[in-house]
């Protein structure tokens, strides 16, 4: 059986649904289950492992994330608060398969690329593996993708931070389907630990991919650089204050400081190639 955390999220969900579509036995770890979520257990990173969570679970998918907490507690939730859940998969046996980040690599100076980082080391030790996505893109995106699409309207200037970094994108529907197939591995074909770039090969831009989506609506976009440093003390505050905006600081320092190229080509390849953005969102 597989269990997916994080399965009422955007990629938990798109993940637990092509498992399930494969016809796999897999197993939603959720804080709260329900009935429409098929078989579901509870499960939550700032919790106790309950007993029996892991009963008849030989391969978990982890993709839960809790993005609410802020500075040190992104590593106590989401790093150290997966100890528990990786330790009891690997004392029965099981294996692990991280769903991590592109934004986890030597020298990232975002707190979530940090703790991405440091949670694909804890798997890595147990033999188990890390997939590593871009900005993810598909039907109904969520995160920054859903809040760069929602605001690629062309309805007056468009503030854009930078515009120039490197960003790697992810089609939803490849990323479930490379995880299903990894996930589904017969114990004697699993190679050592690893981690597995999962994105389209060339890069792009914050601009090209805005002005992308806006071609699609029938919409050109008017760009409004704006400084990064002042953003980040906008959102910082912001944050501080306990106000919920479309896009978080760390997200931004995510943003304008991509994992070196070298880096990124020194990672695994997958089976699955991904294909680029084309303007639709749901296309790939």
């Amino acid at each position: 059986m597989i269990a997916v955390t994080g399965a009422n999220g955007y990629v938990g969900g798109r993940i637990l649904a092509a498992l399930r579509a494969d016809g796999a036995e897999a197993v939603a770890l959720v804080r709260r289950p329900h009935e429409q979520d098929g078989p579901a257990r509870h499960y939550a990173l700032d919790e106790p492992l309950a007993d029996g969570v892991l009963d008849g679970v030989d391969t978990v998918v982890h993709a839960a994330w809790d993005a609410s907490v802020r500075g040190g507690r992104v590593a106590a939730v989401n790093a150290r608060g997966s100890l528990p859940l990786l330790d009891a998969a690997a004392a029965r046996g099981g294996r692990v398969l991280l769903i991590s980040s592109l934004s986890a690599f030597s020298g990232a100076r975002s707190r979530y690329g940090q703790a991405k980082l440091a949670l694909e080391q804890e798997v890595q030790r147990r033999g188990g593996l890390s997939v590593r996505p871009g900005l993810v893109f598909g039907a109904a995106p969520g995160g920054l993708f859903g809040s760069l699409a929602g605001s690629a309207s062309g309805r007056g200037p468009t503030p854009i931070v930078g515009g120039s970094e490197r960003l790697f994108v992810t089609h939803d529907e490849h990323l479930a389907r490379l995880v299903a197939q990894l996930a589904g591995e017969p114990p004697q074909d699993r190679p050592r630990p690893r981690v597995i770039f999962a994105a389209h090969e060339r890069p792009t831009t914050l601009r090209a991919l805005t002005g992308e989506i806006a071609a699609a609506r029938g919409a050109s976009v008017r760009f409004l650089p704006v400084p990064t440093a002042a953003v980040l003390a906008v959102l910082r505050l912001a944050e501080a204050a306990g106000l919920e905006l479309p896009y978080r600081s760390d997200s931004l320092v995510s943003l304008v400081n991509p994992a070196p190229l070298d880096q990124v080509a020194d990672l695994e390849r997958p089976p699955v190639s991904f294909p680029p953005f084309r303007g639709d969102p749901r296309a790939g």
